[in-house]
């Protein structure tokens, strides 16, 4: 079977999925893979050179210093299931980056799943860089009894075209949310902090803004020392506050980008899944996305993904997608939509100038899904 990508702006209730899919006895989930290879921020370039088992070991287990700062930072963010504190692994030592997202929601014991791949992964030959993730893919699923492999990264919309040249066998899942609100969420979330001052200290270096963090830390402007460069004090994210306006324009940018990447997709590879609908009607929504994975959707697994929406109505828990900011398009009617009504009205129109070209897109897009039972038109915000 076929590997299957969900893809997202990130804030767009993805990990929340992730979740869900993990509850299900068939499905392997695997969560922030694509953080693993290339940083939390995606600063670093794809691997995708021929590389041999201990390469891709060494790939997956090297420490994410940006990821072990905000754990240090108490700033953990949804998408990290590791036990910190109880694990194994330190962040003043280094995590292995498997070990934050991936292996912890696969297992309640992180750590033995990692030994187990460590007996087996350094051995492998050498082989193209997507068969080695296959094959990684496919140990797992072996040793969890989970053939079905669906793969969630936050803000992987943007590798679509590349996720679609290393694996032309794959499906997709596009899942999108509400732009106001998602824009809102990305406004007050730490991941989206810290990377919105990635990109403010490559404008200030004169770096492009596709920069790595090695070359952006090679020329790091003097009021980002100690933040974005050892010892990554990030103790004064949460007191920043941004404006939703230039997360309003980024929404856009992704939803353009990723919707015409999509659109050139054969129609059986791929489908879409909206935020607010999942919350609105899980078991609907499950049911179709089940029939789209080709595996069952038994009522215990719906109940129990059910139970993980009731227990994360505040948008405040593991479960991600709402950081408090609001539900979105208002079909939901679950409490969370209407943060933007709290916005100055100044701010609050400038934000829905900001995301009318992604709302424009996503709509154009959802009007040309083969299912007509997903070809609904996003409100603009709320």
């Amino acid at each position: 079977m076929p590997i299957t990508f969900v893809v997202s702006t990130g804030r767009a209730g993805s990990t929340l999925l992730s979740r869900m899919l993990a509850l299900h006895p068939q499905v392997l989930s695997v969560s922030e893979f694509f953080s693993v290879l290339q940083g939390i921020l995606r600063r670093y370039p794809y691997p995708d050179q021929d590389m041999d088992g201990a390469g891709l070991w060494r790939l997956v287990t090297a420490p994410d210093a940006l990821a072990d700062a905000m754990i240090r930072n108490g700033q953990a963010v949804p998408e990290m299931f590791y036990p910190y504190g109880t694990g194994r692994f330190k962040p003043e030592t280094g995590i292995p980056n498997i070990c934050h997202s991936t292996l912890s929601l696969l297992s309640d014991d992180a750590d033995s799943l990692y030994d187990e791949l460590a007996a087996v992964v350094p051995a492998w030959p050498v082989r193209p860089a997507a068969d080695q993730y296959r094959a990684l893919f496919g140990l797992l699923a072996d040793l969890l009894g989970r053939p079905v492999i669906i793969e969630r990264s936050g803000g992987s919309i943007i590798m679509i075209k590349k996720l679609r040249e290393q694996f032309p066998e794959a499906r997709f899942v596009f899942m999108y949310r509400d732009g106001v609100d998602t824009a809102l969420s990305m406004s007050q979330f730490p991941m989206f902090k810290l990377g919105m001052l990635v990109v403010r200290a490559a404008e200030q270096a004169g770096l492009p803004v596709n920069a790595t963090m090695d070359e952006i830390q090679a020329s790091l402007p003097d009021e980002f020392a100690g933040v974005l460069s050892p010892p990554y004090d990030l103790s004064g994210l949460p007191a920043m506050r941004m404006s939703p306006v230039q997360f309003g324009k980024r929404w856009s940018a992704m939803i353009r980008y990723g919707t015409s990447a999509l659109a050139e997709l054969p129609a059986h590879a791929r489908g879409q899944l909206g935020y607010e609908d999942l919350l609105a009607d899980p078991g609907a929504e499950l049911t179709r996305l089940a029939a789209f994975l080709g595996v069952p959707a038994e009522q215990d697994w719906l109940d129990a993904s059910a139970k993980l929406i009731a227990g994360d109505r505040g948008g405040t828990g593991r479960a991600g997608g709402g950081a408090g900011a609001g539900a979105g398009a208002g079909r939901a009617g679950t409490g969370r939509a209407g943060a933007a009504r709290a916005l100055d009205p100044d701010v609050a129109a400038q934000l829905r100038e900001a995301c009318a070209p992604g709302y424009e897109a996503l709509a154009a897009f959802l009007a040309s899904a083969p299912d007509p039972d997903v070809s609904r038109t996003p409100a603009e915000g709320a």
